[in-house]
């Protein structure tokens, strides 16, 4: 399952093209943010229990055991990484950095380390279908009033159609977009009603953007699972899907 990051540890020799490719060395000027040194965060710890030299030699062998020390050093430097991936562009070995976040993030969590905002951010997914908390009265309740207004304001009869099971298109938003750019979301309605397509949003999962990304593999692949089933309850032929 980890065998991209085992090899992107392993392959790295430090030339240093990526260092001044990441905004947050840049903006920072700390030497722990550039891309190559918040690997060997994670590298030393994979040398202590995954390379024979790192189980006998500990740290004479570049070693370290993983601790509450280096769990607070990891959820200092791992969570400035935005995993943009413009560090692996650069990389004349195509090492892909945010892998190596990722698999650290993981970890964090499964030790019970993790920012409050994306924990936060993860359970409103799981408790309203989106990450701004809009429970399903207040979606339906804007998509009425976006209607309403579109009437009043330029004469068009479209919908905004929620739940319609049947459907030929579920459309997986970002939540904001039925909340404050609710003009992207007039111009969706206006393009599916020139189309003559038929298509629904759903309030069980109204979220294109999947925080899992920035806790872990487990919450990733569950939110990720969400928009399949919406589509099968509503029994819909197509995901139109953007964030």
């Amino acid at each position: 399952r980890y065998r991209s990051v085992r090899l992107f540890l392993d392959i790295c020799v430090k030339c240093g093209a990526c260092a001044d490719k990441c905004q947050f060395f840049l903006g920072t000027g700390d030497p722990k943010n550039m891309p190559v040194a918040r690997a060997d965060l994670f590298r030393k710890v994979y040398r202590r229990y995954f390379t024979l030299g790192g189980r006998v030699g500990g740290r004479a062998a570049g070693a370290e055991d993983l601790n509450e020390a280096v769990l607070r050093e990891w959820y200092t430097y791992f969570y400035q990484c935005s995993e943009c991936r413009r560090c692996s562009v650069f990389c004349p070995y195509g090492i892909d950095t945010a892998e190596i976040t990722a698999a650290a993030r993981e970890i964090m969590a499964a030790a019970g380390v993790a920012t409050k905002y994306v924990t936060e951010v993860v359970a409103k997914v799981y408790d309203t279908g989106n990450n701004l908390g809009i429970w399903p009265p207040a979606w339906k309740d804007n998509c009425s009033f976006l209607e309403e207004d579109l009437r009043d304001t330029e004469g068009l009869d479209v919908k905004f159609p929620v739940d319609a099971v049947g459907a030929e298109v579920l459309l997986i938003l970002p939540s904001a977009d039925n909340f404050a750019n609710t003009n992207t979301m007039i111009g969706y309605a206006k393009m599916f009603h020139a189309a003559g397509i038929s298509w629904t949003t759903s309030t069980y999962c109204n979220e294109g953007g999947n925080f899992g990304l920035f806790l872990n593999y487990a919450n990733l692949k569950k939110i990720n699972n969400r928009i399949l089933e919406a589509a099968r309850i509503l029994k819909v032929k197509k995901i139109y899907w953007g964030e």
